[in-house]
């Protein structure tokens, strides 16, 4: 990995492009970088800043409260969806008679959500933050609809495909637009709403889930996201502001500096991978599988290489992967995914096999997810109060390690308290755990990379989702088998079709001491996802131990429809100290002065924007022009 003390190249600012509205504030293109993305302006009155650790972001004018409301009810509906059908699941099956399909409902949806993630912040770069929104919540309607509507599992599988390409594109466009209208010191604190958010979504979702399904009918789950998704959209259009992005190249410059190779290997790569995770249901020996699995690997290394090394503007920024924070971000993202999602599908899947209704199934899961809401709330405000997000990390993953060893414990014959006691720790853990990788990636990354580094951020996490599930139901199943395999008396159909659609009926298994074995065979199986994930969450821990620390106070300025004015604590301590100017110097007013983009590498005059200065600052005759 690269020096992590060592900062990048200056970043110098190019001369005032022609604008157009609808990304974040104000976009320059870096000369010096071979990107050539659209990226967030720094707001520079003198100096071109020494690293990009200096420079300062120019945030547009917004009613915080209302967006972020908006924002919030956009990613409470795609959070649901990855949650409400966990309990809902046994009674789809059955219904729709697609047992041997039982994984396809969820890895659909985050399949299609991984697969377009690394477009997302590309593309929103280049032509707005809202031309990318809009139409994919759109998109996750659409699907929502067509969900609800389903009469085959066929039907079921694409049209989650199709929400889970709107609902992914949710997920990481709130992400980024965070980043666009608040200061990165304080988006802890948002991301700490939006991380309870996803706690109270896991809460509500195997609730609403279960209910309708076992009291009015599991389509519910799906249409319930038309009204909601409908108003969020609309609050959205008539209140979400962001600054002009300025671009001085044509729609054909930019196809011919569009990394599409890169593009075309992430795509290919992340889809063969999760397409063999899904197969290797079936068998690991098949040759779909080692194929799939093969190809997938060495296509996304591949495109790791090609990322590194291309001329074109890259999809992922090359920095992720040559330094040592931002790669270890991404390792404890992905594994923290993989078991996060595991553990959100398959312990309604243990309390079912107990006996639990789909309802008191949701209940049961009231700990787990509750400790997530709360854990995630919190720790939104001690990343404003600490400034440090390694400490946060570090101790989080270790309650969830914790927690995840302590599940390995649960049974048939575990107490009550146990099988609600042992989740909520593991609830305490992850739920710390959602938003400040993102902070921290934000930190040690330039702010011309914001979209795309935090987009990886969402591809990894959803990588981890898909591949968790995936091999939770390979460990499952195939301990089932290997455990039950020969048992006299038995009339289960042990396979992956059969053992889903048994769950709810093992209650009624007689006599009692084969309903036992049975019991136990189904609930140490999935034990055995949690001996898996214990120790991947250790290793998260010690590399967290080894990120480097980046300050979240940065400069920032705000701007209005009339001024944009600075409000970094470092300026309001020197004011104090620097002289006044005199009312004949040439230099402009501050709220002029932000417009000012100057480049430091260059020996040309630069001139104001072009708009009429008012006439107590027009020079008098003879004075002279400033410049």
């Amino acid at each position: 990995m690269a020096d992590e003390t060592r900062d990048l190249p200056s970043l110098s600012t190019s001369d005032r492009m022609p604008t157009y509205e609808g990304s974040i504030a104000g976009s320059r293109l870096d000369k010096d970088d071979s990107s050539n993305s659209c990226t967030p302006s720094i707001a520079s009155a003198g100096p071109a800043p020494k690293s990009w650790q200096d420079e300062e972001q120019i945030l547009p004018k917004n009613n915080i409260p209302l967006v972020f409301f908006a924002l919030l009810l956009t990613t409470f509906l795609a959070a649901l969806d990855e949650t409400i059908v966990a309990t809902a699941l046994p009674t789809i099956t059955a219904d729709l008679h697609g047992g041997k399909d039982y994984s396809w409902v969820g890895s659909a949806y985050l399949l299609a959500t991984a697969a377009l993630s690394p477009l997302y912040g590309k593309v929103s770069d280049l032509v707005g933050r809202k031309a990318v929104l809009y139409p994919i919540i759109v998109l996750f309607l659409i699907g929502s609809a067509l969900s609800g509507a389903a009469q085959s599992m066929t039907w079921l599988i694409i049209a989650r495909a199709i929400q889970g390409i709107g609902g992914g594109g949710i997920l990481q466009m709130v992400n980024i637009i965070i980043g666009d209208i608040v200061p990165l010191e304080k988006r802890g604190t948002f991301g700490g709403y939006t991380g309870a958010l996803w706690g109270i979504a896991s809460i509500i979702g195997p609730l609403v889930g279960g209910a309708l399904s076992d009291h009015a009918s599991w389509r519910w789950c799906f249409w319930i996201n038309l009204p909601t998704g409908g108003i969020a959209l609309a609050l959205l259009v008539f209140s979400l502001h962001f600054n002009p992005v300025q671009n001085d190249k044509s729609f054909r410059q930019h196809v011919a500096e569009f990394d599409f190779a890169g593009l075309i290997l992430l795509l290919a790569g992340v889809v063969c991978l999760l397409l063999g995770f899904n197969q290797s249901e079936t068998s690991w020996q098949s040759p779909a599988t080692i194929a799939l699995l093969a190809v997938g690997g060495v296509v996304l290394l591949i495109a790791a290489l090609w990322e590194c090394f291309t001329t074109r503007s890259p999809i992922i920024p090359p920095r992720l992967f040559k330094t040592r924070t931002t790669a270890i971000i991404l390792i404890t993202v992905f594994l923290h995914a993989f078991a996060f999602f595991a553990a959100s599908f398959y312990l309604p899947v243990y309390y079912q096999a107990l006996g639990a209704s789909a309802t008191l199934a949701g209940v049961k899961m009231l700990p787990f997810c509750l400790g997530a809401c709360i854990a995630s709330f919190i720790v939104g405000f001690l990343v404003n109060i600490l400034g440090d997000v390694r400490k946060i990390m570090a101790v989080s993953f270790a309650v969830m390690t914790l927690g995840f060893g302590l599940m390995i414990m649960l049974s048939n014959t575990s107490s009550i308290a146990a099988q609600e006691i042992y989740p909520l720790i593991s609830g305490v853990g992850f739920g710390g755990l959602f938003f400040p990788p993102i902070v921290a990636m934000q930190a040690a990354m330039p702010i011309k990379d914001m979209a795309t580094s935090t987009a990886t951020v969402g591809l990894l996490r959803q990588l981890g989702s898909t591949i968790g599930v995936s091999v939770g139901q390979v460990i499952w199943t195939s301990e089932i088998r290997r455990r039950l395999r020969g048992v006299e008396g038995l009339n289960i159909d042990l396979s992956g079709s059969g053992i889903a659609d048994s769950v709810r009926q093992l209650k009624d298994i007689q006599p009692e001491s084969l309903r036992n074995l049975v019991l136990r065979a189904y609930t140490k199986s999935i034990a055995v996802i949690w001996i898996l994930d214990t120790p991947l969450l250790g290793v998260c821990f010690l590399l967290v131990l080894f990120m480097k620390h980046y300050s979240l106070k940065r400069k920032f300025v705000q701007s209005d429809e009339e001024s944009r004015r600075a409000v970094t604590a470092e300026d309001e301590e020197g004011e104090e100290d620097e002289p006044d100017e005199p009312e004949s110097s040439t230099t402009p007013p501050d709220h002029l002065e932000a417009d000012l983009f100057i480049d430091s590498t260059r020996d040309h005059d630069h001139t104001l924007p072009q708009r009429p200065l008012p006439d107590d600052l027009r020079p008098r005759d003879g004075a002279p022009t400033a410049h």
